[in-house]
Formats: structure tokens, C-alpha cells, sequence
């Protein structure tokens, strides 16, 4: 696949009636049955959000009506979940798993802890909410073009996501004048730096982060991902005139750097999934496909999606979800290795870096503030805290996978926060995310 130019892309529509839907046997029913669907990761994030929302109209659909409870296993960054998912789910139907693209990105396949290959899956279908855009100073834009002018300062979290990789193409293939600053641990702090004037860009999906960044004229977006559509890759309806970075690479490259880029923008056009257990029955997953088509058709589903999650969201096939998988969850070793490369050759990490090691860079660039204080208000199970520092209200967010926590000297989940407790909060801005809690 990754050496065909047309294979880029998939043709991702909206799963319209000419569709022919799979037979599904008449004896497939889960009346009265309980179904699991496992999440890898906390509540209340993407990847949760949209299984939620797939498997509330899932139930209206599937034979029988049946109800589905969801069980979130965050640990290891959804890999305890789709071991389990993989070798001791039963394959019955009654376990459907939500997924996100980091689940089977090639380099976290790489890694001993995991038992699963991706490829065995049965998907059911999947969802694209719109590739990252880079969001860039105004004033900056004519500096990406010309040398003598101060580099653009890239702000990001390792390199190892798709926006700083976008920017990574452009400074080795297209000699953009970029300067990377790394250590960042999430789009919300990026946000603060730029407001800061700590860095000039930096990319996200989320369309509000856009628009409130968009608001005082300062900053507009410079370049985007794009999206799979008809066979090639098109702006996201919310960024029509942006160029999309496969556009901007056409005639660029020959080779080993050809191959590594266009196994790149298929990976990053991977988003969310659904999928059954390997070895399920064909006449289940005929029953899941026919259903999720169903669901994807909805009226009420395409609403509640494009509000809830982004007005670029739109259904993937069950086909279009492992064909994209299949073509890049094991790809050849002499793409690990051009990536690698082009990433140290401008100053990146080879590879992602660990929670730890993105603490200490921030901590390095000042990036993390610590202060004593009493927890005034904890909010929705311990992922909102509220506090004082320097006489000043603070509101910060706690992760459930990044944000370190201790109680009494024993690490702790967050739900086990509760206000009155007298803490060390590491924090990186109001309305950004608490690095690491240690309470008395």
C-alpha cells in the first residue's frame, strides 16, 4: 500500500444508502444481553467520548437492543486494555473495544508489554474528527520562508506527534525556518506559551482552540494534515483554505523519504475505531457492521457528533479502518530508521519521550510552577482542582495517565482527592494541567 501514490488516502464517505449493507444471520441476537465495551483510556477524553457516543445508538441498532456498559482500563495507555480485548475477551460479541490511532501506532506496537496485533482485529468501523492544523503567529508567517528572518519557534510536546512531525517534513524537505522548543506536556500548555510569546506555533485538532487563539487577530492557521476523501487528501471543512501538507510535499521527495512520508500521512489519518475480538463469528461482526452502518446514517448521531466532538467528524468503513492498519502498524524497519534520523538531525528525540522525561524538561524551562496549598475544590472524581498560589485563584486539570499523584508518601489515582487535603501541587499555568500532586 505504501508504495502505491493513489493508496494515500482512502475514499472516507458518510456510509450513504448505496452502501450495500452484510448479510446478517436472522440468529444473531443479544435481547436481554449485557455488552461490554472496553476503553483504553479515563473517562471523559476522545477516545471515551466517542465509544460512548457510537455505543448509545449501537444499542438502538443491534439485534435485540441490547444494553452496553463500559469499562475504562487507562492503564499503560490503553495497552492493558486491548491485551485483555485481544486474549481474554469473549469473542461472542458480547466485548467490542473503542480505540484511538496511538493504540496501534507502530511505534508503540514496538514495545515488549504488548500482546496484541492490531491487524486480527474484526473492526466494526471508525470515526475521523479532522487532522491537526498548525496554528502560528500572523507576524511569523513570511519568517517560514525566509532565512534571514528569526526562525519560527515550534513549541511541542517530544516531536513525536503529528503536528510537530508536519513541521519536522517541512523544515528537512522544504528548508522551513523552524526552531523546535519541546517539553510541552499538552495542547493546553502549547495554548499558554503562545499566548505567552513563549513559542509562535503549534499544532491541535481542536477547532475551539483555534478560534479562541483566532480571536485578537494575532494568530490564524498555516498548514493541516488534511483529510481522506475520494482517493486523495483535502482540506477539513473547518480549514478550506489551508493548504494540507501532502499538497505542499508533491514532487518533494524520491526514495526512502517517498516511502516514509506517505506511511505518514496514512498513519496520521487514523483517528478513532470500534472493533471485535479476533476469532469473532462472521455472522457477529456482520450484525456490528450492518448496525454501526445504521448508526452512521443517523441524523441524530451526525448532530450530537459534529457537537459534541468537531464539525470535520466523519464515519470510516470497517474496510477503510484495516486497510489504513493494515498498511501501517508493522511497516519496514528502514522507515523507523529515516524517521528517526530526520528527527535527530534537527534536534529531536529519536524516540517518544516518557512522562518523567517531559517533567523534567519543563521543569528545566520553567515551564512548571510548585506551591503549597490546600485543595479549596475538587471537581468530577479529582480531574478538576482548585487552590491558591501566590494569593491567586488557580484551576488545574489532573490526567489520569500523566499527572503524578501521592497521598500520605503512596502513589494514588486522582479520584482519591478530596478538598481540605493540604498538597505540593506541580502546575503549569492556570487552566493548564497539574504535572504532579503530593498530599499529606
Amino acid at each position: 500500500m505504501i508504495r502505491n501514490t493513489a493508496s494515500i488516502a482512502l475514499s472516507v464517505g458518510l456510509l450513504c444508502g448505496t452502501a450495500l449493507a452484510p448479510a446478517v444471520a436472522a440468529d444473531v441476537d443479544f435481547k436481554g444481553k449485557r455488552l461490554d465495551a472496553v476503553i483504553g483510556s479515563s473517562p471523559g477524553g476522545g477516545t471515551d467520548g466517542t465509544t460512548r457516543l457510537v455505543g448509545r445508538f449501537l444499542e438502538k441498532y443491534l439485534p435485540g437492543k441490547p444494553r452496553i456498559l463500559y469499562r475504562n482500563m487507562p492503564a499503560g495507555h490503553g495497552v492493558q486494555a486491548l491485551n485483555y480485548f485481544a486474549n481474554t475477551a469473549k469473542k461472542d460479541g458480547t466485548v467490542w473495544t473503542g480505540g484511538s490511532s496511538s493504540y496501534v501506532d507502530s511505534g508503540n506496537l514496538r514495545k515488549s508489554v504488548v500482546e496484541y496485533n492490531p491487524t486480527k482485529f474484526e473492526y466494526v468501523g471508525g470515526v475521523a474528527r479532522g487532522g491537526s492544523v498548525i496554528v502560528m503567529r500572523k507576524a511569523k508567517f513570511a519568517n517560514v520562508t525566509d532565512k534571514s528572518k528569526p526562525p519560527v519557534i515550534i513549541g511541542d510536546i517530544d516531536g513525536s506527534r503529528s503536528w510537530g512531525q508536519m513541521m519536522l517534513w517541512g523544515k528537512d524537505a522544504l528548508g522551513w525556518n523552524v526552531k523546535f522548543v519541546i517539553g510541552y506536556p499538552g495542547t493546553a500548555a502549547l495554548s499558554m506559551a503562545a499566548r505567552r510569546g513563549e513559542v509562535d506555533a503549534f499544532g491541535t485538532s481542536s477547532i475551539k482552540m483555534h478560534r479562541d487563539l483566532a480571536k485578537n487577530g494575532e494568530f490564524d492557521a498555516f498548514v493541516q494534515l488534511g483529510e481522506a476523501e475520494g482517493g486523495k487528501i483535502v482540506p477539513r471543512v473547518s480549514f478550506p483554505n489551508v493548504p494540507t501538507m501532502p499538497t505542499l510535499m508533491q514532487g518533494k521527495l524520491s526514495g526512502e523519504a517517498q516511502e516514509a512520508f506517505r506511511f505518514w500521512v496514512k498513519t496520521n489519518q487514523i483517528d478513532k475505531w470500534y472493533a471485535l475480538p479476533p476469532g469473532s463469528p462472521k455472522d457477529v461482526v456482520a450484525a456490528y457492521r450492518a448496525a454501526y452502518m445504521k448508526v452512521t446514517n443517523d441524523p441524530e448521531f451526525l448532530k450530537i457528533a459534529k457537537l459534541q466532538f468537531s464539525e470535520d467528524f466523519t464515519p470510516q468503513t470497517a474496510d477503510d479502518v484495516a486497510e489504513l492498519i493494515s498498511a501501517t502498524a508493522y511497516p519496514n524497519a528502514r522507515i523507523f530508521t529515516y524517521m528517526h534520523d530526520m528527527a535527530v538531525r534537527h534536534g529531536l528525540p529519536g524516540e517518544p519521550l516518557s512522562d518523567e522525561e517531559l517533567m523534567k524538561l519543563a521543569k528545566a524551562r520553567g515551564g512548571i510552577t510548585t506551591v503549597s496549598s490546600s485543595l479549596e475544590k475538587v471537581e468530577n472524581g479529582g480531574r478538576v482542582l482548585h487552590y491558591k498560589a501566590n494569593g491567586k485563584a488557580i484551576k488545574s486539570k489532573v490526567s489520569g495517565s500523566r499527572t503524578k499523584i501521592e497521598i500520605a508518601g503512596k502513589e494514588a489515582k486522582r479520584g482519591a482527592l478530596k478538598a481540605g487535603m493540604a498538597c505540593e501541587i506541580s502546575y503549569m499555568g492556570n487552566g493548564a494541567e497539574v504535572a504532579e500532586v503530593k498530599c499529606k
